[in-house]
């Protein structure tokens, strides 16, 4: 299989809404011509028009294919409508302080039959200035040696269902450990099986409070935080020579904190068969 190469991927951005509104004055731009080649989600450019002599902010709206980015160039006649007048003083504003590349539009809502000043919708969205670093979910192991410690953890897991750890240490910035939401793989090897509880962090430092017996085990003066775990999914069952993969994968019995490699990960996830 061609894996994909991330620099051919296409950066994500945050987006939030900044504005919900009717396009103004479609019934004199002929859209009635181009109604049929609209869609919901089809990408918007708002155009500023500054020579406008009805309205000094007045903002065009237009397809993005039939604009270039040079509003001075732009033949007005190609637009959809305008941003009403109630509505476009804070776009006209951006726009003039240069933030086109920041300001995102599309079609949000299409009504065939409605008054023209209620047909056709528009979602205005300013987005974040850096791509939004995409989740790191790849998994993270842990491994029980000791057999005594291993029943221990199953049997607090099936009488409160959720197990507790206190994980870190000096240098904290040496360890990449998990964050809330983390899952991670608990494995005890037999003979010939390894047994696997696929777990997920639910809760860590204080928030672990509703989960201890006693609240001041969470202010120990260690190098340690708190983590509260439930099960995902579990026990599975794999025989040893099925994950012989993981033995090249850097791993620590005590403490979970460094992820899979992405192909162990994935890899691991099949066996525990986890959608």
């Amino acid at each position: 299989m061609v894996q994909k190469d991330k620099s051919d991927e296409t950066p994500e951005f945050q987006r939030k809404v900044i504005l919900e509104c009717p396009v103004a004055g479609i019934g004199f731009h002929d859209i009635k011509d181009i109604w049929d080649e609209l869609h919901v989600g089809a990408k918007i450019a708002l155009v500023r028009e500054r020579n406008n002599k009805y309205d000094k902010n007045a903002v065009a709206v237009a397809l993005a294919g039939d604009y270039d980015g040079n509003p001075d160039e732009f033949d007005f006649n190609f637009i959809l409508g305008y941003i009403p007048r109630q509505n476009n003083h804070a776009i006209a504003a951006m726009l003039d302080m240069g933030w086109e590349e920041f300001i995102e539009a599309e079609i949000s809502e299409l009504k065939d039959h409605a008054p023209y000043s209620d047909r056709l919708h528009i979602t205005v969205y300013i987005r974040s200035r850096e791509p939004v670093k995409p989740k790191d979910n790849r998994l993270r192991i842990k491994y029980f040696n000791d057999d005594e410690e291993w029943d221990s953890f199953t049997d607090a897991l099936w009488q409160k269902g959720y197990s507790y750890f206190r994980w870190g240490g000096f240098p904290p910035w040496e360890h990449d450990l998990p964050e809330k939401g983390d899952k991670v793989v608990f494995l005890h090897k037999g003979e010939r099986e390894t047994e696997l509880y696929l777990m997920m962090i639910i809760a860590t430092g204080d928030d672990c409070a509703p989960f201890v017996d006693d609240i001041e085990e969470l202010h120990m003066t260690d190098d340690r935080c708190s983590y509260v775990l439930t099960v995902v999914k579990g026990p599975v069952r794999a025989m040893n020579n099925c994950l012989a993969f993981l033995e090249k994968q850097p791993a620590d019995c005590l403490q979970p904190d460094v992820r899979l490699e992405k192909a162990a990960s994935d890899a691991l996830m099949e066996i525990i068969q986890y959608d």
